[in-house]
């Protein structure tokens, strides 16, 4: 499911940089100097988007399991399933571009793009809500120089203009109807006065 998400951004981003081949493609950064790339994943002389991590949003975290749905004819039932995950999925989008001045361009055209659109809905991405996704919310997510060496020192390649996007509130709701539970009706609270 990420993936065809993000091929739809990628899709959206080669549409806002407007070349006739495909200049954005998803794909593994730390393959820049290897030489056995196949010709299909080739990601020389392009912009490449790479997730380089995925943690779940603890913040929103406590969810209710239990919720209140209505059937065809308009009656309430409880259902009981996980509740949904927000997840925070980190891109490193880096111009490996043969010439410097164009991978710069191409760097700026991608933060221009997401400046000017950073959330995502079903009009935007069609088939987002087949997912259980909501919506998407892209955040520039700034590097500290010793987060940038470390980054790259892990990918195992030399830098190349890049930024770091946050892709947030990935909602994964659980896509099964869920267990059946009864509705709580009343509450019944009756106190008794202990004598004293």
């Amino acid at each position: 499911m990420i993936d065809q998400v993000l091929g739809a951004v990628v899709g959206l981003l080669n549409d806002h940089i407007g070349n006739t081949e495909p200049e954005v493609l998803l794909g593994n950064l730390s393959l820049i100097d290897s030489t056995q790339q196949v010709s299909e994943t080739n990601i020389s002389d392009r912009v490449v988007v790479s997730v380089i991590n995925i943690q779940e949003e603890s913040s929103l975290r406590n969810n209710p399991a239990n919720k209140q749905i209505y059937d065809a004819i308009g009656l309430p039932r409880g259902v009981s399933r996980n509740p949904g995950i927000y997840l925070n999925v980190f891109l490193l989008i880096g111009a490996n571009k043969d010439q410097y001045n164009t991978g710069l361009q191409r760097i700026s055209q991608v933060i221009s793009f997401f400046q000017a659109k950073s959330v995502f809905t079903e009009t935007d991405i069609p088939g987002l809500t087949n997912f259980g996704l909501e919506k998407i919310l892209f955040d520039l997510h700034s590097t500290s120089f010793e987060e940038l060496n470390q980054l790259w020192g892990i990918m195992g390649g030399k830098y190349i203009p890049s930024v770091v996007y946050k892709m947030r509130l990935a909602y994964f709701s659980s896509i099964e109807e869920g267990m059946e539970v009864p509705l709580v009706k009343s509450i019944d609270s009756q106190f008794k006065n202990k004598p004293s």
